[in-house]
């Protein structure tokens, strides 16, 4: 874990660049995007995900479950279109993972948080960085 944990240290200062959100439950369609919502750096490094929330102010801002839920709103949550414009050009000032749980906490300029969630042992998020080595969601539990 000490060596994932300096490989997201790096990331600070580092900002995001592009995000290509989908329902979790959309099959990906091709080899680039293994996984339903993947996040571009500045610096190449990628993270593929599945579960996510975001924060902002320390509230729940989001998730990708609430995607295409009405909740008494006058149109459905669009969480991808939520997700791209809250996380584009936004900075990292932390980027962490929980050793217990797998999960994955970036902290973001504008009081925004990006938690990524590793519900289950098998890879449900993996991050491929600059160099082109990754980290999959079950790092936690190889050690």
């Amino acid at each position: 874990m000490k060596d994932l944990t300096s490989r997201l240290a790096q990331l600070r200062g580092i900002k995001c660049e592009s995000v290509r959100a989908v329902e979790y439950e959309t099959p990906a369609p091709d080899d680039i995007y293994k996984v339903g919502t993947t996040i571009l750096f500045t610096d190449n490094t990628r993270l593929a995900a599945q579960f996510w929330r975001l924060r902002k102010a320390g509230k729940p801002l989001v998730s990708i479950f609430d995607h295409r839920q009405r909740y008494g709103l006058p149109a459905p949550v669009d969480a991808p279109r939520m997700a791209h414009d809250e996380l584009q050009g936004r900075e990292v000032l932390e980027a962490a993972m929980d050793g217990t749980t797998g999960d994955l906490l970036f902290r973001f300029d504008g009081d925004l948080s990006l938690e990524v969630f590793n519900f289950t042992a098998f890879e449900i998020w993996e991050l491929t960085f600059a160099d082109g080595t990754s980290e999959l969601s079950n790092y936690a539990l190889a050690e």
